[in-house]
Formats: structure tokens, C-alpha cells, sequence
């Protein structure tokens, strides 16, 4: 509209469903100008009602009465997600428009189709659901150990509490080498110990001798009540040899906490895994959403576990959000925000006094949470004037290697003395860093830091001629244990060459917060088992193997859009009538809840070819998630599904339209339920009409592409009356798609829905 304007911003990553895996999103603001407006029309609208059916005859509108309003529209954009899958044979010109009239696929990657290879009389390529491949991501099953575009690793992490039973070290060998991977402590000795006592954490765990300064990994394999312990007073020392450069830290934390609030327009990603309280917002006033930071905020202070407060707008409205208390934020992701302090995190009191030792003759210095310059970390540069403050890797197209920008100094220097040709500074600052510039010391958080270092080659700071690679992990000083948990494998998926690199863990939900995903170990939640999708679906990424040419390949497939925008003019309300049109507020769902997309592996293994994400997986068994009927696997009566599910509580909602977004070939339904009793009440089914091909009678009729009839209330014709949702009103989507021959990547099962609040 007239007040508002687009913007494009960085997208949120993995878990941004409005950016579909791209780099970049556009997103509607306002303008200084709304503010003054006497109306509370909205200023913009997001049009994605019905996609995902993969045809043309999909219905988009909604009942006499309603709309979605904009005040004084002027602009739109569109943000497509655009998978070309012309078979190159076929032509790409105008010339070539009546080639392949009916489908003929083109090459395709071996992991496409789960390695099934092309069916005959296929109408569809298997290009359509972005399988990783030998250019990026591909699995080793079908590229070989050797493969650098998926590369698995096995990491650990040290916890100040005990282990969960599915996180701790099983033997003695695997806890020595983690320890010595994991500490960052080559500066004093570290001794490996295998006991059997109830006085040692049971599983793996380190603890420091404050004695001597020395360190023990202990493997205990005894059942004991021993737990390890933060303290108040922790020490962790490191060294780089690829620069000569030891850090030491001594951190000495207090019992006072305070809140660091975030910018608006923050949020933790964890917002959803195993909040410890929430705090809705009554309404979507301003007033409201501080209250319910500042209960937050309040729960917070008196939970040991509680670490964060974010907010949460999961209750089907972008305004009426609420504040949850986590134990982790997870990844910090944007969207248009609500109030300064979206997320606040609870920082412990304390100080750092902080010694570093290097070469006398040249500066050098040291960063803190980062692998390289480009992660943009808080560091310290120590040379023959004193010690800078500076945080790395801001200057755009040149961050690897530029000074970045000098930080207000926050540190008071102690002592900067030199002997031996080696120099030692002694610094103290607080835990809490000044800005988000600024480091933060966390340590009954994150014990353990990435850590850089760099020597240069004169006292002057400018480009090192030395730089390293490392981790430190600071150690209660009284003695107590920290323990060492298993993370599980890392995977990362790469281009061919192992560079640009991706890793992730997304956010699937389990059974107990009323999904699927995580007991079936859907391959779509971790870069470790991920086979195809989104991910692996970059801009201008060919989706073939390195191998695989053809002669056209390089042929630009040009296509036209056209829109259509049916619109009425809106009376507003007065003394004798009511407004001509009730606007539409957005409830949006997924069944597949926090992982934006997810795998529908084949019901079986076969013979030579194993499945990605369940490399693993024995013969004649169902693949998780699938149900069968007839004599499988073989059977000429053998059928099967996939099924997921999602249950959740509504937000106070009247529903006036419902779509589903399913996709083609495989889809069978995608049905919406209401369970106040126990028992399973049909709201909206979505039942897909698949194209025939008989375009002579009807040209949209595209063989094997589908249509979505969605689901509309309302008070004309054959419609079903409104029905009002109380809050709290206990929902269950039910998702199905066919997979007895072949599997799918990449399918989706949200709920685009419309309605009020009245």
C-alpha cells in the first residue's frame, strides 16, 4: 500500500519457510507515514493461500464478505520458486514449443529417486524434488566414501550437568580422544584415568587439579549420583602452535544475574523445543508484549536451567505472540519483531581476568567464538603499546583479511611486561560484553569456545604472517568434574570440490510436542543424513552430476507469469451498516512443524541400493512412517503409504478458508481435525484431482499435476457456516502420500489458512 514499501533483507536460513532456501527474502515495512494514519487497514498483505499443488486450476478466493484488505495498494512483487526440469533435447526456444508435448524426462543425478532410476512412463523428473547429487551434497552410498560433497564427522560437547542417556560416552577410548580433541588444554598434562568409583560422574568427564594445574579425563562405566558442577570460579587455558600464542583465562562469576535485550525483530530458534513456561500475550497491544517479557523475565531469574526468554508467534497471529523460557536460544533468526528485547537473555555477573602470552617482537592476538575472520569475532590484539579491542571481519567483500573495526575499550591492563623474549598482558573485563560486539563470558552456559589466533609480522597490526585454529575450555578451579557428551555425528554437505559447505540441525519436533519427525528420524532434521530438497535446491545450482552433460545443457529457459488480482472497493463501517468486507488474518501450520519440509522414504529397501538418511535399513521391513497393505514388499497387491502427523492447541480463530499445500506425484491427502473428545472430528480434508492429460478438451489438464480444492466457510450457497475455534481447541493434521515403488524428497504438508478472531 500507500504507506508501507518492500525491502529485501538476509534471509533466516534452514528454518525461513517465506525465503524457500534463498540467500535473500522481501519482506513489506512500513513507512514513517502509517503511523500517522487514523485506520487500522493493514498496510500490506502476503498472498500465499493454495500453492503447492503444482497446477493451474488451484482456487484462490475467499467467501461474499471477506478479503484480505490493503489500504491504497500500489505495488506487489512476486517471490517464485522456479525448478526448470525441460529436457534440454526438447529445445528451450519459442521455436520448440510444441516439442515433447507429453513429458520426456532428461538426465538426471543418481541419488534422484532414492537411486530407483527413471520409471517408464514417468511424467515427471526427479529433478522436480531436488535430490543432493555429485555437485553438492551427495550422498557417499551412491558417490562413494571418498566423496567430498558429503563429509561426516563424529563432535562432543562439555556440559556442566550430567549426560542424557542418549548423549553420554560408552568406553573408555572414545572419552580419552574426545578429551584431548575437545579441551584446548596443551599447555599442561593431561592424564587419562579409567575407574569404577561413585564418587566420578558416570560416563566420561575432565576436571582440573587445583593443586597443580593438571587435567584428568575420567571414564567411569559405575552407576553413580555424582554430577558435575559449573562453580563459581572457573580456569581454562590453551595454546596455538601455529602462532606460539597461549591464552589463560581465570573467570570469576557472582550470583547476581541481569537481561541483555535484543533488537526487535529477533528470535531464538529453539523457541519451540522444550520451553520450561510461557507467558501469552492477553492481546496484540505493545503494552501486552512487554508484560509478558517482563513475566518471562521474572521465571527466568529464579530457574537455574532458564537461559533465555524469545518470543513465539506459533499461535496463528504475527501481533498476539508470547514469551517462552528456554534453556538454549539455539540460532538467532530475524523477522519483522515486535519490541526491543523479542529475545533477552540472562547473563551471570562475574570477571574475566584474561592472560596472554606471544612473541615479544610482533603483535598478535586472539578471537573468540570463531573458526575463521569471517565469523566476525570479538578479539584482542596485544603488540608493545598495549592491547586493542576489535571486532573482525567487517568490511564487506574483504572481510577475511582487513583490521575490522576498533571497539570502545572495555578492558582494563593490568600488566604487559616482556621476558625471554616473550610478552605477557594481564587483563580483566566483565562477563557481560558492552554490546553484542563484544565477547560474553558464559561459562555454566557454554563452557567450551571456538577460538582464532594470528602473529604478525611487525608490531604494527595489518595482515599475520601466522595464523591458527583452536578451542578452550574452562574447568571448575575447585576440582569438580565437567562432563563430556556425545553430539552425535556432523555432517556437512559441500560442493564437489569440499568447499562451501553446509551444516545444520533443524528443529524437528518429537512425539511428545505432538509431531513425527524425530522418532522416525526423518533425514530432512540434520545435514548428517539429509538425502534431497531445499537444501540442496540453490539458485542457479545445476541439479546434475559432474559427469552428466548434454549439449544444450547451458540453454536459458525463458517463461511468462501472468497474474490476475480481483478486487473490490471497501465501504468501511458506520451508524447503519456494518463494513462491506471483514479482513482476513493468516493462520499458518505445518505438519511437519519446524522442519519446513521433510523425506517420504520408499516403504522398502532394495537389494544393492540403500536408502540415504537410512543407509542402514533392512529388507523386507517398512521405512519409519510407512503403513502397508496387501503381500509386501513384492506382492503384486502390495500398497503403501507414508503418514505424518502434528497436533497443537488453535488460537481463538473463525476459519473462512483452509488450503493445503501437497505435492504431486505422490499425494494422497492432507486432512485438519478438531479433538475436543477423543475423538477425531474432520474440519478440512485436501484430496488432490490429478491431471489426466486430455489437454484437446481441456488445455490445463497437465498429466499427473494437481489440483487442491480448498476448504471455504461461509453464509452463501452450499457453504458450511463459520465455525469459531476457542482458544486452546486441541487440532490434529494427518498427512499421507503414496510410496510403495518410490520415494520423495522435499515434500511439504503446511496449512495456509484465513480467518478471524470474532
Amino acid at each position: 500500500g500507500a504507506d508501507a514499501e518492500f525491502k529485501t533483507v538476509p534471509s533466516d536460513g534452514i528454518g525461513d519457510w517465506m525465503a524457500h532456501g534463498a540467500a535473500t527474502k522481501v519482506i513489506a515495512v512500513d513507512k514513517p507515514s502509517a503511523a500517522l494514519r487514523d485506520s487500522d487497514i493493514p498496510t500490506s498483505q502476503f498472498f500465499s493461500e493454495g500453492n503447492g499443488g503444482e497446477s493451474r486450476k488451484s482456487y484462490h478466493g475467499y467467501p461474499k464478505g471477506y478479503a484480505q484488505l490493503v489500504e491504497s495498494p500500489r505495488t506487489w512483487t512476486i517471490t517464485p520458486m522456479q525448478i526448470d526440469t525441460r529436457n534440454r533435447d526438447c529445445g528451450v526456444t519459442p521455436a520448440d514449443i510444441n516439442n515433447c508435448t507429453q513429458f520426456v524426462p532428461g538426465p538426471e543425478p543418481k541419488q534422484a529417486r532414492y537411486g530407483f532410476g527413471i520409471p517408464e512412463g514417468t511424467n515427471y523428473s526427479g529433478i522436480l524434488e531436488c535430490p543432493c547429487n555429485g555437485q553438492f551434497g551427495g550422498d557417499t552410498s551412491f558417490y562413494g566414501e571418498g566423496t567430498l560433497t558429503k563429509q561426516v564427522t563424529h563432535s562432543y560437547s562439555a556440559a556442566t550437568a550430567v549426560c542424557g542417556a542418549a548423549a553420554g560416552v560408552t568406553d573408555a577410548q572414545t572419552c580419552f580422544d574426545a578429551a584431548a580433541t575437545f579441551l584446548g588444554v596443551n599447555t599442561v598434562a593431561v592424564h587419562n584415568a579409567t575407574v569404577n568409583s561413585t564418587s566420578v560422574p558416570h560416563g566420561c568427564s575432565v576436571a582440573r587439579d587445583p593443586s597443580d594445574g593438571s587435567v584428568t579425563a575420567s571414564f567411569n562405566a559405575a552407576a553413580s549420583d555424582a554430577s558435575c558442577a559449573a562453580g563459581s570460579a572457573q580456569v581454562g587455558e590453551t595454546h596455538f602452535p601455529d602462532t606460539g600464542v597461549t591464552l589463560h583465562l581465570d573467570l570469576a562469576g557472582d550470583s547476581t544475574f541481569e537481561f541483555q535485550d535484543s533488537p526487535k525483530g529477533q528470535y531464538c530458534s529453539d523457541n519451540q523445543v522444550n520451553p520450561l513456561a510461557k507467558f501469552v500475550m492477553p492481546t496484540s497491544a505493545t503494552s501486552d508484549a512487554t508484560a509478558a517479557l517482563q513475566k518471562c523475565q521474572a521465571f527466568c531469574s529464579s530457574s537455574e536451567s532458564c537461559q533465555a526468554c524469545s518470543v513465539d508467534c506459533s499461535l496463528g497471529s504475527m501481533k498476539r505472540c508470547q514469551w517462552v523460557a528456554l534453556t538454549e536460544c539455539g540460532d538467532v533468526l530475524s523477522w519483522a519483531g515486535l519490541i526491543p528485547g523479542d529475545i533477552s537473555y540472562k547473563r551471570q555477573g562475574g570477571n574475566a581476568t584474561i592472560t596472554l602470552t606471544g612473541p615479544a617482537d610482533v603483535w598478535f592476538g586472539v578471537g573468540f567464538d570463531a573458526l575463521q575472520m569471517h565469523d566476525q569475532p570479538y578479539t584482542l590484539i596485544v603488540n608493545s603499546s598495549g592491547v586493542m579491542e576489535r571486532k573482525l571481519g567487517t568490511c564487506g567483500s574483504e572481510a577475511d583479511h582487513c583490521p575490522g573495526t576498533l571497539l570502545t575499550p572495555s578492558i582494563t591492563l593490568v600488566s604487559n611486561s616482556v621476558e625471554s623474549d616473550i610478552r605477557t598482558v594481564v587483563l580483566t573485563r566483565p562477563f557481560q560484553g558492552s554490546t553484542d560486539d563484544y565477547f560474553t563470558f558464559s561459562p555454566s552456559i557454554t563452557p567450551s569456545t571456538n577460538m582464532i589466533s594470528a602473529v604478525g609480522s611487525s608490531q604494527v597490526f595489518a595482515y599475520h604472517a601466522a595464523h591458527g585454529v583452536g578451542a578452550i575450555t574452562t574447568l571448575p578451579s575447585n576440582g569438580t568434574a565437567t562432563c563430556l557428551c556425545d553430539d552425535g555425528k556432523k555432517g556437512n554437505m559441500c560442493e564437489a570440490d569440499g568447499s562451501n559447505c553446509k551444516y545444520f540441525v533443524k528443529n524437528c519436533v518429537s512425539e511428545d510436542q505432538g509431531g513425527d519427525l524425530l522418532e522416525q528420524q526423518n533425514p530432512t532434521c540434520n545435514s548428517v543424513q539429509y538425502a534431497g530438497g531445499l537444501q540442496c535446491c540453490g539458485h542457479e545450482r545445476i541439479m546434475l552430476d559432474e559427469n552428466q552433460t548434454c549439449d544444450n545443457c547451458g540453454d536459458l529457459l525463458r517463461y511468462h507469469m501472468k497474474w490476475r488480482f480481483w478486487f473490490q472497493e471497501y465501504t468501511p463501517a458506520n451508524d447503519t451498516h456494518n463494513a462491506s468486507h471483514y479482513n482476513l488474518d493468516r493462520f499458518y501450520y505445518t505438519t511437519e512443524q519446524q522442519a519446513g519440509e521433510y523425506d517420504i522414504p520408499p516403504a522398502f529397501a532394495r537389494p544393492g541400493i540403500p536408502i540415504p538418511g537410512y543407509p542402514d535399513w533392512p529388507l523386507n521391513k517398512p521405512t519409519p512412517g510407512t503403513h502397508c497393505n496387501g503381500t509386501c514388499p513384492d506382492g503384486p497387491d502390495c500398497e503403501c503409504y507414508h503418514e505424518i502427523t502434528y497436533r497443537w492447541e488453535s488460537p481463538n480463530m473463525r476459519l473462512v478458508y483452509a488450503g493445503g499445500h501437497c505435492h504431486a506425484p505422490s499425494c494422497i491427502s492432507l486432512e485438519l481435525f478438531r479433538n475436543d473428545t477423543g475423538e477425531l472430528e474432520l474440519l478440512c480434508g485436501q484430496y488432490p484431482v490429478y491431471g489426466q492429460g486430455n489437454v484437446s478438451a481441456d488445455k490445463y489438464d497437465e498429466a499427473g499435476y494437481i489440483a487442491l480444492p480448498p476448504c471455504l466457510w461461509g453464509d452463501e450457497g452450499d457453504l458450511d457456516p463459520t465455525t469459531l475455534l476457542p482458544e486452546g481447541t486441541p487440532l490434529v493434521s494427518i498427512k499421507r502420500n503414496r510410496n510403495t515403488h518410490l520415494g520423495h524428497f522435499g515434500e511439504m504438508a503446511s496449512w495456509q489458512m484465513r480467518g478471524t478472531s470474532f
